[in-house]
């Protein structure tokens, strides 16, 4: 057994303790301004570009749609069918990169599974 300190019901003592240190508050660390402004610029302009490579995408397949479908019918499915397009190109260029960053770096791998799990007692 432990040996536990006798019980009393006199405090004392125990509200002079010295205070407790402020813990030191956490600054912002913003080494260049340059760099973030940079980044925040870059991003938006790759995210102008696949914009922009989304409609192009999309008007290309509308119109290569519409000349090949009868009149009555382009209307309605050509726009469709170029959506669908370029979403479909998009998606598959994400599923590309997920898969070689899960092969290169071993991202979003699974733990191994234990053969023999051992039952909760009880």
């Amino acid at each position: 057994m432990t040996y536990r300190p006798p019980y009393t019901d006199d405090p004392a003592g125990l509200d002079t303790s010295a205070p407790r240190a402020p813990a030191p508050l956490p600054r912002a660390v913003l080494r260049n301004p340059l760099k973030l402004a940079g980044f925040v610029v870059l991003l938006l302009l790759l995210s102008l570009l696949a914009v922009a490579v989304f409609i192009a995408i999309t008007i290309g397949v509308t119109i290569l749609v519409g000349d090949v479908v009868p009149r009555p019918v382009n209307v309605f499915v050509a726009p469709i069918v170029g959506v669908a397009v370029a979403v479909l190109c998009f998606g598959g260029a994400s599923r590309f990169r997920m898969a070689m960053l899960r092969n290169r770096y071993g991202l979003f791998r699974r733990p191994p599974r234990n053969p023999k799990p051992q039952q909760p007692a009880g």
